[in-house]
């Protein structure tokens, strides 16, 4: 039995749509999933949470967001406060990682 998921990008643009902007990544640490959007960069990392949750059927709500620069790109750590669908208090945490080189060099140089 293949045990390997597709990566997230693949995933993605399977269940969005071929034009969904990200090009490689998983959204971890050590691979941020990169994002090809040069103006509503945001907006993209959103659609990825909210469909990535959705996947798992735990409910989510943004906790934290912050912007490092790292060996010349641009990543956005996005963290997020999770519970399974329905109940009634927050259960953890999970991390998002986004690389947003482009649209960062778009908006700010």
């Amino acid at each position: 039995m293949n045990t390997s998921a597709p990566p997230l990008a693949d995933l993605l643009r399977r269940d969005i749509g071929p034009d969904f902007p990200v090009v490689s990544g998983t959204s971890k640490a050590d691979s941020p999933l990169v994002i090809s959007e040069t103006v509503d960069y945001v907006a993209v990392e959103h659609v990825v949470i909210r469909h990535v949750m959705g996947m798992i059927d735990e409910e989510w709500k943004l906790a934290e967001q912050r912007v490092t620069h790292q060996d010349g790109r641009v990543i956005d750590e996005m963290v997020v406060n999770v519970k399974d669908a329905g109940a009634p208090d927050w259960q953890g945490r999970r991390r998002f990682y986004f690389d947003i080189t482009a649209g960062w060099h778009a908006t700010y140089g």
